[in-house]
């Protein structure tokens, strides 16, 4: 029993998933500078919406510290910008996957607290599973890393007393990044039934209300159907409250993922929210292991097999009946 829990712990898990959910993270980053680039100064800016001594009140009220104290200058900003999406390229591409993920987190934390009030939610669930990160091994797929490795023929495995521990810390940090999402997911499920529009069904109507989060047309058609809003407002409570409990069994695991993709497509949709909807999504490939991923692959070619085959037949046949 000891032998097989050690060989378990030793052996790196969720890798592809992992890798899935670095490139998500960085993409995440880059949408939030690149399209920003114009309005700098005045989202980050010593001038701009959080003047530098206010920004520097703040943190030291709250024990912070970032990139941003070097200095109150503009041309920090530019040089904040233009770091940050080169280092959220680089993680996205998987190039020194754990160096630029430490970048990562650290440019993430400092555009955080400069400016507090331009935040969708979204921003501390990838703070958090940014620390996570570090500790994980992201670059095992989809990356610059793995093509080196590849092409160098080197399995990592030289230290094997260093692999093992590499390994186990891993799959931890792999673990620890799942009970957050479970966490994130449960507590937002009791908060909201402590909440009257929650249990009476009217949240989602006065949320879609708020300016922020409305968008045009869609707004207009949820409001007409009352019963789809009640409806959808319960089944977001129960789902998330329940959410921790589905990812103990291998189809209702299945089941839960497919949900979330929807539910937080439904959000980026009706409520604009695409920041928070796109980072929730790319955590929801740490839920699946490697073998559910090799397995849906497989499933995934048999049925582009099969689409194919069907389709030749379908062709032939129809060139039969022309020359009949």
């Amino acid at each position: 029993m000891s032998d097989k829990f050690l060989s378990l712990l030793t052996r790196k898990h969720g890798l592809i998933g992992l890798s899935m959910t670095r490139i998500f993270f960085g993409i995440a980053f880059l949408y939030q500078l690149v399209p920003n680039w114009s309005q700098r100064y005045l989202l980050w800016g010593p001038a701009g919406l959080v003047p530098y001594g206010e920004y520097k009140k703040y943190a030291a009220d709250q024990g912070l510290v970032t990139l941003f104290d070097l200095s109150s200058s503009p041309w920090l900003v530019d040089v904040m910008f233009l770091g940050g999406v080169v280092v959220a390229l680089a993680y996205t591409l998987g190039y020194r996957t754990w160096l630029t993920g430490c970048l990562l987190a650290v440019f993430v934390w400092s555009f955080y607290y400069r400016n507090v009030y331009i935040v969708h939610g979204g921003d501390t669930v990838l703070r958090l599973q940014l620390t996570y990160l570090l500790f994980a091994h992201v670059g095992a797929h989809f990356s610059l890393d793995a093509l080196r490795r590849k092409k160098k023929g080197d399995s990592g495995n030289r230290d094997r007393l260093w692999h093992d521990l590499a390994a186990a810390v891993h799959n931890f940090a792999w673990l620890a990044a799942v009970i957050q999402l479970a966490f994130i997911y449960f507590a937002a499920g009791t908060y909201k039934i402590q909440g009257s529009m929650w249990r009476d069904g009217t949240a989602l109507y006065y949320a879609s209300r708020v300016q922020d989060f409305y968008t045009p047309g869609l707004g207009e058609w949820l409001w007409q159907h009352d019963v789809v809003v009640v409806l959808l407002t319960h089944l977001t409570v129960l789902y998330q409250v329940a959410f921790p409990f589905l990812l103990l069994n291998r189809y209702t695991k299945y089941l839960a993922l497919l949900t979330a993709f929807l539910f937080h497509a439904g959000i980026a949709v009706f409520m604009g929210l695409i920041d928070f909807s796109w980072i929730m999504i790319g955590c929801e490939f740490l839920l699946l292991t490697d073998r559910d991923y090799r397995m849906i692959a497989a499933g995934w070619r048999r049925l582009t097999s099969w689409i194919g085959s069907a389709w030749q037949r379908l062709r032939e046949e129809g060139g039969r009946r022309l020359k009949a």
